[in-house]
């Protein structure tokens, strides 16, 4: 009969901030074990199989890749004097954490707002927060609470922009004002449950060009 080590389930998403682990995802064939192993479980030996890669080779990456925590251990089976392991990813999705460059990483300490590195440095700000909430949601066993809204438009000219995103600004200042607490009315700094309290929120509006 097999055995099962523990939960198998995947995160939905894994943010690595360990440039170890980084290092480690990156190396091929590194990768595409992953998406194999996102598919379900499998063993090493399937694993060689399907890359076209020797046995050996194949199964120093499946270490490496579990001692990093990308991938977990699903089942075992013992085959006579062989103990058969299956494996599965980690997590659904993976991302790398802008903390990764250190003070390299593009930040939004001053600098002019309407520049594509603040908007950048905004990106890495929201980015490192909810891998963050993520972490500290999985340790309590609930949901994040995120909102996304994405839309692509089209201007007639820069001065339509310009209006466009004058009229924003207002808009999002008077809805703010409207159903969120003023700064002062925090209610401290502790967060009691995600979601809950009066925990703070970061609302990050952003425009661009799109490819599509």
């Amino acid at each position: 009969m097999p055995t099962t080590p523990g939960a198998t389930a995947p995160d939905a998403v894994n943010v690595l901030s360990d440039a170890e682990a980084a290092v480690t995802l990156l190396k091929e064939p590194r990768l595409r074990i992953l998406e194999l192993a996102q598919e379900g479980p499998v063993t090493a030996v399937e694993l060689a199989e399907r890359l076209g890669e020797p046995r050996q080779r194949v199964g120093y990456h499946v270490r490496q890749l579990e001692a990093s925590g990308l991938l977990r251990e699903a089942s075992r089976l013992r085959r006579g004097s062989v103990l058969e392991r299956r494996y599965v990813a980690s997590a659904r999705q993976y991302g790398l954490s802008p903390d990764l460059l250190g003070p390299l990483a593009a930040g939004v300490d001053g600098g002019d707002a309407a520049s594509a590195a603040h908007l950048l440095g905004a990106l890495h700000q929201v980015q490192r927060e909810v891998a963050a909430a993520l972490e500290w949601g999985a340790s309590q066993g609930t949901r994040v609470p995120t909102l996304t809204v994405s839309t692509q438009l089209r201007f007639r000219d820069r001065e339509q922009r310009g209006a466009f995103a004058t009229a924003l600004k207002e808009a999002l200042t008077r809805v703010v004002a409207e159903h969120s607490l003023p700064p002062t009315e925090s209610g401290g700094d502790e967060r009691t449950a995600v979601g809950e309290g009066s925990e703070p929120f970061r609302l990050t509006l952003t425009l661009n060009p799109s490819e599509t």
